[in-house]
């Protein structure tokens, strides 16, 4: 099986998808999404913190400081009910802002926001990471010789951009089928979570870890 990405505008077909599926197992970024919250599902609790250390998430105490002062600004209840493949364009601008809201905080940026928030809404918010989704599905230079750029995004214009064309990625006509079938393999994953570690796989072994020589 096999799915096409096009975030930079650049068709990228990402063969053996069922076989980065599976390596996926490996990762600890597999427990975080297999972990079920024992946290509200409309509220922001400090404690959701903890799962997002399993995707590599820098939080701090600064992360846990925002979420008491300020989490209840937000509006869960107010989120598109169903899945980011279902939403209108107000619906995803929705959503954005609300992503942008909580990359507003301090110690937050899309990355780590996003890695809160998703445990709240799995078919509905992605995991926007640095680098796999900003610094590399959505650059048209990223590749080989050019590796993703490692920068915090907090512009809710931004976060619209990448809500946009994971929409555009997981509703085209090219993926439908893949997607289905890859959900057969993992019953228990939405279909954005598929399109997500997918890529993830597939970014690290074109860009992988740098380990500093001690």
């Amino acid at each position: 099986m096999r799915l096409l990405y096009s975030g930079g505008g650049v068709d990228r077909w990402v063969e053996g998808a069922e076989t980065r599926l599976a390596a996926f197992r490996s990762d600890s970024g597999y427990w975080y999404l297999k972990h079920g919250p024992m946290t509200p599902s409309d509220r922001v609790l400090v404690e959701d913190l903890g799962v997002t250390l399993l995707m590599n998430s820098q939080v701090t105490w600064r992360n846990a400081k925002s979420i008491i002062e300020r989490s209840e600004e937000l509006d869960l209840e107010g989120l598109p009910v169903g899945s980011l493949s279902d939403t209108s364009a107000e619906e995803r601008q929705a959503v954005a802002e609300l992503i942008g809201k909580v990359a507003a905080w301090p110690g937050f940026g899309a990355s780590t926001a996003t890695k809160l928030l998703h445990k709240k809404r799995p078919a509905l918010i992605p995991i926007l990471d640095n680098l796999a989704i900003f610094g590399a599905y959505l650059n048209p230079q990223w590749g080989p010789n050019h590796p993703a750029p490692d920068a915090t995004i907090k512009d809710p214009k931004r976060i619209r951009e990448a809500l946009d064309q994971v929409f555009f990625d997981v509703t085209r006509p090219e993926n439908v089928d893949s997607l289905e079938a890859l959900r057969v393999l993992e019953p228990g994953h939405t279909t954005i979570e598929i399109f997500d570690t997918v890529w993830w796989i597939y970014f690290r072994e074109v860009e992988p870890v740098r380990r500093r020589v001690p």
